[in-house]
């Protein structure tokens, strides 16, 4: 999955369910400024995007390139 689709992904989930970055950091244990830096599409650790991920009920496809 190309990230500027993971990121839209994540944002679209974020509008669909009301939460604030705030909201999203309790109920992933990611910190703020990390999850920031995701929706911005800057480089941050695989498992800090798994854990956002598991945390909005969504998950990473992964295809053929």
């Amino acid at each position: 999955m190309p990230l500027k689709q993971l990121v839209d992904s994540i944002k679209q989930r974020k509008q669909e369910l009301g939460l604030t970055i705030d909201n999203m950091s309790s109920k992933s244990g990611v910190g703020t400024r990390t999850i920031n830096r995701i929706l911005a599409g800057e480089d941050v650790r695989y498992s800090s995007i798994e854990s956002l991920l598991k945390s909005l009920n969504l998950s990473l496809s992964i295809g053929k390139c």
